[in-house]
This record gives C-alpha cells, sequence and structure tokens, in this order.
C-alpha cells in the first residue's frame, strides 16, 4: 500500500515539475530550453511511478483475500514496529527541514546525521564519535562548495 502511495505523490510531483519548468527562459536559435531536460525527467519518473502503481495494484488485488482475514488494529501495529526506523527517519527529515531556517543549516544538518546516525547505526561511544566527525566533514565540505563555488545561500537561522 505504501508502494502505490508512494507513486501516486511522485506522479503529482512529476506533473508539478513538468509545468514549472516551462516558466524557464527560451532561446529562439535553440531546439532545446531550460526546461527541456527537467521535463524529460519528469516524464520518465512519472512513466515509472506510473508501471510501479500499477504492479502494486495488481499485487495488492491478488492478496485481497488474505488481507480481509487480517484485524486492522494489529496489522497497523505490526507495520508500525516494523518500519519505525523509516518513520524515525521521516520525522526527523520533517523536524530539520522546519529548523533550517530557524537554527541554520550548519547546526541543523550536524545535528540530523549524528542523530540519524547514531539511532540507525551503531551504539559504542568509538561509532559516536565517527559518526559527529563524518558529519561535521560533509556539512562544512558542502557549505563551502555551494557556498564559493555554486554561490547558493544557505539559511542562517540563529546560530549560523
Amino acid at each position: 500500500m505504501g508502494e502505490i502511495l508512494i507513486g501516486i505523490v511522485i506522479i503529482i510531483l512529476c506533473i508539478i515539475i513538468y509545468f514549472q519548468s516551462g516558466d524557464f527562459p527560451y532561446f529562439n536559435e535553440v531546439h532545446l530550453n531550460a526546461g527541456s531536460f527537467p521535463k524529460l525527467i519528469a516524464i520518465l519518473l512519472a512513466f515509472l511511478s506510473l508501471i510501479l502503481v500499477i504492479s502494486k495494484v495488481k499485487e495488492l488485488l491478488s492478496k485481497r483475500a488474505e488481507l480481509e482475514k487480517v484485524d486492522v488494529k494489529v496489522y497497523v501495529k505490526k507495520l508500525i514496529k516494523e518500519y519505525k526506523l523509516v518513520f524515525f527517519t521521516l520525522f526527523s527529515l520533517l523536524g530539520y527541514i522546519f529548523l533550517m531556517q530557524y537554527i541554520g543549516f550548519i547546526v541543523t544538518t550536524i545535528l540530523f546525521i549524528i542523530v540519524t546516525g547514531y539511532v540507525i547505526g551503531p551504539k559504542s561511544k568509538k561509532d559516536l564519535l565517527i559518526i559527529s566527525l563524518v558529519s561535521v566533514i560533509i556539512t562544512f565540505s558542502v557549505y563551502a562548495f555551494f557556498q564559493n563555488v555554486l554561490h547558493v545561500r544557505f539559511p542562517t537561522g540563529v546560530l549560523f
């Protein structure tokens, strides 16, 4: 069921990207404009998502008899227990996106990588030190590259 929802969401996003990429500037002397590549990627991704949705709907319909016998509460509890790391990562990512505008990119990214890496990965102190070191190196490398080479500004929040 989750794959069907993800496929539908991706198809909707592809439609939005397809129509938004038509607003890019167009040069008269070339056949392809700046929006051609995003449109192509959106079409391919929507096509693949449609294949995913169709295959999962067929699979769900074939298993329909089995699903009618299962209690919904038991199934939801089993689903939450099985995918608790996925749910944690999703909620921490949403929190990361929300807090980035208030705290800033650098601090929020370092905290996000450390917390997510610690929860998902091993729990020893040595591994926490490695995760912290990697998060600092990755964050400052990405920040320096985007800031100095690509001239992209990140949210600066209260701290950085």
